[in-house]
């Protein structure tokens, strides 16, 4: 579903990720976002912030539960999602407050967005780092 290319993504480190991914979601710019994450965690994302959409309208609800294996169903819930995403005129303030390593192709950053602790994980992918949900597990 999701393309690897050698583009300008390859070359950000986990920290530049951060920044693009928040400006990128909440300009409505999926395309953006879909290549700084892993396919896995850009299909939780979809899913997460479609939810307030999908609580008004049982068409994107109903295309929302399909968009693993159509390409049509995400398609159009990346275009109505990108048009809510920038509806909701949000623009977070975020601050990295440390960067730990999770094994030799992991990242963790801890960062407050407006204020607020969170964790984003990372994975170093052929074409570059990526958001990757699943690399904060521990490596055995």
């Amino acid at each position: 579903m999701l393309k690897s290319s050698n583009s300008i993504f390859s070359l950000l480190e986990p920290s530049d990720i951060l920044a693009l991914y928040y400006t990128s979601l909440y300009s409505g710019d999926l395309s953006t976002v879909k290549e700084l994450m892993t396919e896995e965690s850009y299909i939780m994302t979809l899913e997460t912030f479609g939810l307030r959409l999908a609580l008004r309208d049982q068409e994107f609800k109903a295309q929302l539960k399909k968009i693993k294996e159509d390409e049509g169903a995400l398609a159009e819930v990346e275009n109505k999602l990108s048009f809510d995403l920038t509806s909701r005129k949000i623009s977070p303030e975020i601050d990295i407050k440390s960067v730990s390593w999770n094994g030799e192709k992991r990242q963790t950053i801890d960062y407050t967005e407006d204020g607020r602790r969170k964790k984003l994980y990372f994975s170093k992918e052929k074409s570059g780092w990526k958001i990757n949900y699943y690399a904060g597990r521990k490596v055995v």
